[in-house]
């Protein structure tokens, strides 16, 4: 009986692998086939941020006052200097009218000192002749130099005193025109805050009065998106980039990035962000509206990088190594040979959407096995094989 056992056995052992190479050698598989060749590689990354106009000013109150008139809605185009919001100005005005009253009044008062000042001055000039002849004792000459040093003491008072209600006045002036808010740049009225009869207070903080509206330059607009730290190293200015809005997700923008944060963004339990503003191209009827959110593509290839060997993704297929001090996968693909699909090990490189960068294996021009998909999941080595014919596009294929 074990006899049996071990013959039967060994034409197991025979008949398996001739029965496999027999399958192999049947009916050819029918795959999609492409030529190795030199290709542009755009790899690229995902970031999530909002749209914004150029540049957004917040308007607000340096006076506090009551809003009697706004003459701009949102949505306004406005021109440089145009008055958006008035405030009520009596208070200003009263207070204008004060401090020229006490400018008045400063200047009678030194027209007087100085009269005083000279009457004193003349007097103790007699006196000082009276004295030094000896018709005027100590005491009465002491007492005349004394009124003559304080008039000139409150002559000089007033004058510092008009001095001050002088710059009190152009305070106030700047207060009164302060009333008056215009357009410090021309663009458009993104958002208007505050209504007429309202009051106006000028605040650091966001309380209701301290915001009046916001003006934003609308000439360019912009991207702002945060790309992670592990990320940001591969963005550089003038690289491309494409904008799709949350709000039209069928639409995309192309921009280019214009600048990159030297700075990062952290908060508590996240990782850090730099903040990436990225132009757009000016286009017709495009909605846009600023704070949507958005998601970019940064293409992080520079303008002169060199073509390289390149094959489909779907054509590299990885699995683990037997190497285990090597904790990547191992990649390869199948190189058509004699009508059969041989398995080589390649290393990659670089990579896009569509194409992977092929640093060792395969020499431009060799013919690889590219598709569909479940016929690689299928394919093993020495497998004869078809192409497809719609799927060997050798007019397209770039050397």
């Amino acid at each position: 009986m074990r006899k049996w056992i071990v013959a039967a056995g060994l034409v197991l052992v025979i008949a398996v692998p001739v029965a496999l190479s027999l399958s192999r050698g049947g009916a050819a598989k029918p795959v999609e086939m492409e030529r190795a060749a030199l290709r542009s590689i755009a790899p690229s990354i995902l970031a999530s941020g909002t749209l914004a106009y150029q540049t957004e000013v917040r308007l607000v109150p340096e006076v506090m006052g009551r809003v009697l008139k706004i003459n701009a809605k949102e949505g306004d185009l406005v021109k440089q200097g145009e008055l958006l919001v008035q405030l009520d100005p009596a208070t200003y005005l009263a207070q204008i009218a004060q401090l020229e009253a006490a400018l008045r009044q400063s200047r009678l008062s030194i027209e007087r000192q100085r009269v005083s000042l000279e009457t004193a001055e003349a007097k103790w000039k007699r006196y000082q002749s009276l004295r030094a002849s000896g018709v005027v004792d100590e005491n009465t000459y002491e007492d005349i130099a004394s009124q003559r040093d304080l008039a000139r003491v409150e002559l000089e008072t007033s004058q510092e005193g008009l001095g001050q209600t002088d710059a009190q006045l152009e305070q106030a002036r700047e207060q009164l025109a302060k009333t008056a808010i215009r357009a410090p740049m021309s663009g458009k009225v993104t958002v208007v805050y505050i209504k007429a009869g309202e009051t106006a207070v000028p605040s650091a903080m966001s309380i209701a009065g301290s915001d009046l509206m916001v003006l934003a330059n609308t000439d360019s607009t912009y991207a702002e998106v945060n790309v992670d730290e592990a990320d940001v190293a591969r963005v550089d200015v003038g690289q491309g980039a494409s904008i799709v809005p949350a709000a039209f997700p069928e639409q995309s923008w192309k921009g280019t990035v214009e600048q990159v944060a030297v700075a990062p963004k952290s908060q508590a339990g996240q990782s850090k962000t730099y903040l990436v503003r990225i132009k757009l191209e000016q286009q017709k009827d495009v909605h846009f509206r600023p704070g949507m959110s958005c998601r970019a593509e940064i293409s992080t290839r520079a303008s002169d990088s060199p073509a390289v060997l390149a094959l489909p993704v779907q054509a590299v297929r990885y699995e683990d190594s037997d190497d285990v001090n090597k904790k990547t996968a191992q990649a390869s693909v199948f190189v058509v040979q004699a009508g059969k699909a041989h398995k080589r090990s390649v290393d990659t490189g670089a990579a896009d959407d569509t194409y992977v960068e092929i640093v060792k294996g395969i020499r431009a021009g060799e013919e690889i096995v590219t598709g569909p998909a479940k016929a690689l999941r299928f394919l093993h080595e020495g497998d004869r094989i078809v192409a497809i014919a719609a799927a060997l596009p050798a007019s397209t294929t770039k050397q």
